[in-house]
This record gives C-alpha cells, sequence and structure tokens, in this order.
C-alpha cells in the first residue's frame, strides 16, 4: 500500500485549481506529484514524511499496475531506479518508493508555489534549468 498524508489529501483540490483539472480522480493528482518529484533535480533536502491520517492507495491505482495500456508500474520502477541509483527487488520496496516521491512531490509544489502562482510558470522554470 502507498500511503498518503492529511496534508497531501487536502492539497489535491488546489493542486487541480492550479492544473485547471478540477474533476480528475485523487491517483492523477497523486501521479502528478510523483512525476514532479522524478523529474526534478533539486536542491531540497530529502524530505521527511510520515503517512499519517490520510489514505492509502493500491498500486492499480497509482502506477495502473495490471490496467494493460495503462500499466505504468514497469516505468516507474525503472524511474526510480535510475533516479535514486537503487535496485528495487519487491513490489513493497517500490511502493514505499513510490510513496517517499509522492510526499518529495508535495514537498516541492507546496513549498515552491503560493497560493497565486501560475503552476504552468514553475514547470516551464524548472524544465529551463534541466
Amino acid at each position: 500500500m502507498i500511503r498518503t498524508s492529511l496534508e497531501i489529501e487536502n492539497y489535491v483540490i488546489p493542486l487541480g485549481k492550479a492544473l485547471n483539472l478540477e474533476n480528475e480522480p485523487k491517483w492523477f493528482y497523486l501521479r502528478f506529484m510523483l512525476n514532479v518529484s522524478l523529474s526534478l533535480k533539486t536542491t531540497f533536502e530529502e524530505v521527511e514524511y510520515e503517512a499519517k491520517e490520510g489514505k492509502e492507495y493500491r498500486l492499480e491505482q497509482i502506477t495502473g499496475e495490471g490496467k494493460g495500456s495503462e500499466d505504468y508500474t514497469k516505468f516507474y520502477w525503472d524511474a526510480i531506479e535510475v533516479y535514486d541509483d537503487i535496485t528495487i527487488t519487491s513490489k513493497k520496496a517500490l511502493e514505499q518508493h513510490l510513496q517517499r516521491h509522492i510526499f518529495r512531490g508535495y514537498h516541492i509544489l507546496s513549498s515552491s508555489l503560493k497560493h497565486d502562482s501560475n503552476i504552468f510558470d514553475f514547470m516551464l522554470q524548472d524544465l529551463i534549468t534541466i
């Protein structure tokens, strides 16, 4: 299981508004946070995360496991191994790393954006610096 915190669950609505995509399922926003984490080599310190009062998600919700052409489990598995320079040996370990990257993505977004910031400008600036 991949767990979130109450803060992450509460961030879904403002993130949806910032992206102008307010009617997507929660996994969509969690996957966005995950992708932000995996796409940015930032100077953020390692994020301490504690999954309290949040919700639990299965791999099929986060990575699409078992959903045919929508199954990105292997992609995320490989991406995390490259990004973190590790070898993941089990689905449980994959879930732990997915959870850590979702927390990191949330931290990057919530600490970098103000309520009136343009998320698209933020993403463009980070893409320019890659």
